[in-house]
């Protein structure tokens, strides 16, 4: 059986470090799969979705849903889609919605658009019927376009959603004192945590193997079956 796992004597046991390294392990992997959107990189993306897969699986518990998603998706890419349907599922998941801003997931622009038919819908009040409402949904390109090309127009303020951060450099030279202070990155065996007893290097620490490729079979035979697991 084939487990990822490390092991560790009790005596040489040292809760504050696994606890750092467990930290940078999903971090890192989040701040990369954030910037890849960003960019616009559909294959870092994807490539991150192949790292969720394992951890979302090992979680197990409400984020099943989740990796099958995740496993969906490379079913998509690699096996069930055209060459030009898997190509465009990758590289086509952001917009950049402002000349010289980042991408944000598509997702995300659809909320923007729910928002503009939601005010569309109450404008109408009861005289909304089903025939307003499709109009309204099949113009939203047009009409999203000629509201905001009418506003420049008029050099309309519009006050931005995205909320003002405060810096975080005094939060940030305190975390960092305190983890020089401590020596939380250099092993020493003893320190242990009264919350954290335990506590693994990674997420994946345990992570059986076998059953993720047993796992990934049984989904393989749903396909073939036309059989969809939620």
């Amino acid at each position: 059986m084939l487990t990822i796992d490390s092991q560790i004597t009790e005596e040489k046991r040292d809760d504050m470090l696994a606890y750092q390294k467990s930290i940078l392990d999903y971090g890192m992997l989040i701040l990369n799969f954030w910037d890849a959107i960003s960019e616009g990189d559909g294959g870092r993306i994807l490539r991150c979705w192949k790292y969720f897969l394992m951890y979302l699986k090992h979680q197990g518990g409400s984020a099943t849903k989740y990796s099958l998603e995740a496993l969906y998706l490379m079913f998509q890419v690699y096996a069930l889609l055209s060459p030009q349907a898997a190509h465009r599922l990758v590289w086509n998941r952001g917009v950049k919605v402002k000349l010289g801003s980042s991408n944000i997931p598509l997702d995300l622009l659809l909320e923007f658009f729910n928002k503009v038919i939601k005010e569309a819908v109450k404008k109408l009040g009861p005289s909304a019927t089903p025939k307003s409402l499709d109009r309204i949904c099949n113009s939203l390109g047009i009409t999203t376009a000629l509201m905001k090309r009418f506003d420049s127009n008029l050099s309309v303020f519009q006050r931005s959603g995205k909320h003002i951060q405060r810096s975080a450099k005094s939060d940030t030279e305190k975390v960092v004192n305190e983890l020089v202070k401590h020596n939380a990155f250099t092993h020493t065996p003893g320190r242990k945590y009264t919350f954290y007893s335990k506590m693994k290097p990674s997420l994946l620490c345990g992570f059986n193997l076998h059953k993720m490729f047993s796992w990934v079979n049984d989904h393989k035979r749903h396909m073939i079956l036309y059989r969809r697991a939620r």
